[in-house]
């Protein structure tokens, strides 16, 4: 049930017009979604600007929200005459709380419209020659280029080694500690192993045909354990370019239960499909094709950029995520048809089920905020 920040009382679901009012007895505060505070009258300019300063990197979060209890982005509203009204803004469930007598101070209802003018045929086409015109010109100028060399000049390096590269990230708006935290924990524990690392992996990798070493600790021991210095850095770079973008969307608590989840997930589908169950598992890379997942199908229109070889030919090209999750996707459910039938040394099977977790995670994660959203707005 709501609860009201200020007195930690239950919000009353008062039903209007315009669509749900969340209010408290007491203080008189009021919680509403965006969509039905744009329906009360609020103008384009101010929930843009209400949004833009909720999301930026830095805003202070004070109140929790009353829907999940998240810290709120505390953002002033210039209002004429005033030195501006706070307001809290839930970018997770895209509420806003307001405070006694600052909803009607806030946000402010836009001027009458003057009729509009009818247009003539002519003039109509003439506006839409104009427009089409407009976008040929952005495209032409490299607004969105499918060939970009990356902004930061270390892009190069991983892009020399075939990782793709974040040209158009998503905007964060919280320090990614787990994903930092995480990172160095796969480095700490990889060099503990250097110079007994066949022996640890042996004895401490996940073994289909005996998982229940260990008491079954090997199915989660596997997951710091990494067999060379490539597979550890591809692994780590990974999650540090995807994971800090899933942390700040799902919470560090969340993000290390996908983790935890898609790794798990990969090796029982690696266990039930494998050709040679003698071999043991290893690495973190089924929970980060989890948070791969769970990144394209959350945020599929970041650009990932990618550095194509041929002998002395380079060239960057980029696309929207969710064309490197087909891409990713493809391959592995090939190499698993591959590692199926006893060839390769790369668990694909582990790959794909981690992918497969992480999008089945992202979908029911919109589901349920699409439900909740609904629930605010349903009139």
């Amino acid at each position: 049930m709501p609860t009201c920040p200020r007195c930690d009382k239950p919000l009353v679901k008062q039903k209007t017009p315009k669509g749900l009012v969340y209010t408290c007895r007491r203080c008189e505060g009021r919680a509403l979604a965006l969509p039905v505070l744009r329906r009360t009258g609020a103008t384009p300019d101010f929930l843009r600007h209400v949004w833009q300063r909720a999301r930026r990197k830095g805003t202070a979060r004070v109140m929790p929200c009353p829907h999940c209890g998240r810290k709120m982005a505390r953002v002033r509203v210039d209002v004429p005459g005033e030195d501006g009204v706070p307001v809290d803004v839930c970018t997770l469930c895209s509420s806003v709380w307001f405070d006694p007598g600052e909803l009607k101070a806030a946000a402010p209802t836009p001027e009458p419209a003057e009729p509009e003018k009818p247009i003539s045929p002519e003039a109509r086409e003439r506006l839409a020659r104009l427009a089409l015109q407009a976008r040929q010109r952005s495209t032409a100028m490299g607004d969105a280029p499918d060939d970009v060399y990356p902004q930061e000049f270390w892009q190069w390096i991983p892009g020399v080694l075939g990782l793709p590269v974040e040209t158009q990230a998503p905007e964060r708006t919280v320090r990614p500690y787990a994903t930092w935290a995480t990172a160095g924990l796969f480095v700490a524990v990889f060099a503990l192993t250097l110079g007994h690392l066949e022996e640890i992996i042996g004895e401490w990798g996940f073994l289909p045909a005996d998982p229940g070493r260990h008491a079954g600790a090997t199915l989660f021991t596997s997951f710091l354990l990494h067999a060379g210095w490539f597979h550890l850095i591809a692994n780590t770079y990974f999650f540090l370019v995807f994971g800090d973008n899933v942390e700040d969307h799902l919470g560090w608590w969340y993000l290390l239960v996908l983790l935890v989840g898609s790794h798990v997930a990969g090796v029982l589908l690696h266990a039930a499909l494998a050709d040679d169950p003698t071999v043991p598992v290893v690495g973190a890379s089924a929970g980060i094709f989890g948070v791969l997942g769970y990144y394209a199908v959350t945020f599929p229109y970041a650009r990932l950029g990618l550095l194509l070889r041929w002998y002395w030919y380079f060239r960057w090209v980029q696309a929207p995520a969710f064309v490197f999750l087909l891409l990713y996707l493809v391959l592995q459910v090939l190499g698993s048809v591959v590692q199926a039938s006893g060839g390769g040394d790369v668990s694909h099977l582990a790959h794909l089920g981690g992918l497969a977790t992480g999008i089945a995670a992202a979908v029911v994660v919109r589901l349920v905020r699409r439900k909740r959203a609904e629930e605010a707005m349903a009139a």
